[in-house]
């Protein structure tokens, strides 16, 4: 593309947030398996996540579902955002 004509990653963010839902998660998937593997996982991390997996295949740890803990994220959020400037 010419200069004149590109499209800036402001211009496609801004695009992408004006789409429904389902299409906005449709491009975080694609852009994020266009990202190449990480595979230099750091053993603390993946030690972490075996702890964790371990802790709740005995029960010791509950699961939530998705969409409650989200809708409680986004209750914080919007709280955090409402709330008056430090």
């Amino acid at each position: 593309m010419p200069p004149s004509t590109s499209t800036t990653a402001s211009e496609v963010l801004a695009q992408a947030l004006a789409l429904p839902e389902a299409e906005r998660a449709l491009v975080v998937a694609e852009l994020v398996a266009s990202l190449p593997d990480d595979d230099s996982n750091d053993p603390a991390e993946m030690a972490e996540i075996d702890r964790r997996l371990e802790r709740h295949r005995q029960g010791l740890s509950v699961a939530r579902p998705w969409p409650e803990v989200y809708a409680e994220l986004e209750a914080r959020l919007q709280a955090a955002r409402s709330a008056p400037a430090r």
